[in-house]
């Protein structure tokens, strides 16, 4: 019994050895295939590639911005009186000088004409002082008159003309109150609402104004930018790396998304930044022949920033940002090595990044498949993308 139980127990041990053998060889054997596929992997990864090439484009961007009238003419009597009548339609468009209300004049017609009749008296003296005046020359000439006689005339000739002159100053000073019953459109364009109505009782220069005229054909749209922004963008076009005659073109869009048909330009830029916004604002000029655009609406503005004919623009997903600002990219050298490379970013377009330095036209970036590739590997093109070798 006990040569059996040796036996016995020996046999166990070898099949527990064998069984152990084997499986470190089956799990070996399993681990060697991953491994050399895995190595097959890192070696020969597809990747796609898009070939460099210098493009023309335009950069814009997309702003708030809220449109004013061009010119804003707040109407207020300059004389007082009682209003007498009201001459134009609320909401129409009035011309430059066209009379929009009727202030009682009969006390005014009365000074005015007043005035016209002294200044008849005054000239009329004035006439009988040089008839004399020159009668007493004259005589003086002949010394038939005092040269006393005469300069008294003389003085008194003087004063007359300065009188007269006087008195034509009043009666241009009636004329203008008589006038200014009359009251005016100073500037041509959409009138609103008015404040009074006829029988109420206006002063001069009061607070209060009777209606207000906007003009609106064109129309300006105020703008804000970042300094910051602003500065960059001028930078570039001294570089040259904008057409500086490209900038400053507009276009709008309502609050639904339409856009408005007319296309307009940037004609001023604010000489100052707001130190509470750091922000610097623009005025563009729009065409709004239909009023579609009325004053203190709030749009959406895209406005361009600048074009170029030599713009390099890589698909962001395929640039690797650094946490330093850098950015870098895989380039695909000679025999399919893969290169790391540096980029100089300096703006955005959609969905690409604008490139200055770091690639050339002509060079071909890897942009699909990068996230398994590492400086120095050798990739494989994917069968659609071997048309770019």
């Amino acid at each position: 019994m006990n040569m059996i139980g040796n036996v016995f127990r020996r046999s166990f041990k070898f099949g527990v050895l064998s069984l152990s053998a084997a499986a470190i060889l089956l799990v070996g054997g399993c681990d060697g295939k991953d491994r050399s596929a895995g190595k097959k992997k890192s070696v020969n990864t597809e990747v796609e590639i898009t070939v460099v090439k210098r493009q023309e484009v335009e950069f814009s961007r997309m702003i708030t911005g809220r449109t004013t009238a061009v010119k804003l003419a707040e109407v207020r009597p300059q004389v007082s009186g009682i209003l007498m009548k009201r001459l134009f339609e609320e909401g129409a468009e009035v011309k430059e000088g066209q009379t929009l209300y009727l202030i009682d004049d009969a006390i005014y017609k009365a000074s005015y004409e007043s005035a016209k009749a002294a200044l008849n008296k005054v000239m009329a003296n004035n006439d009988l002082l040089k008839v004399k005046l020159e009668r007493f020359k004259a005589m003086l000439a002949q010394k038939a008159v005092s040269q006393q006689d005469f300069d008294d005339v003389n003085a008194l000739y003087k004063s007359s003309c300065a009188e007269v002159r006087v008195q034509k100053a009043q009666v241009e000073e009636k004329r203008i109150q008589y006038e200014y019953t009359r009251i005016k459109a100073p500037i041509s364009g959409r009138i609103g609402l008015s404040s009074v109505t006829p029988g109420a009782l206006v002063t001069q220069h009061q607070a209060a104004m009777l209606t207000s005229i906007h003009q609106i054909d064109p129309i300006h749209v105020k703008l804000s930018m970042s300094a910051s922004e602003l500065s960059t963008l001028r930078r570039k076009m001294a570089q040259g790396l904008m057409d500086a005659d490209s900038f400053g073109k507009v276009r709008l869009f309502f609050d639904d998304g339409t856009r408005y048909p007319h296309e307009g330009a940037v004609d001023f830029s604010d000489i100052a930044v707001n130190a509470d916004t750091g922000s610097v604002t623009l005025r563009a000029t729009f065409k709004n022949p239909d009023a579609m655009l009325m004053p203190n609406m709030a749009v959406r503005a895209e406005l361009i920033e600048g074009s170029t004919r030599k713009a390099i623009l890589v698909p962001q997903p395929a640039v690797t940002l650094m946490k330093d600002g850098s950015a870098s990219i895989f380039v695909l050298g000679e025999g399919n090595k893969a290169e790391a490379r540096t980029i100089n970013i300096v703006g955005a377009k959609g969905q690409f990044w604008h490139v200055e330095g770091g690639l050339e036209e002509g060079e071909k970036i890897i942009t699909n498949g990068f996230r398994y590739v590492r400086p120095g590997m050798t990739v494989t093109l994917a069968a659609s993308e071997e048309g770019k070798k």
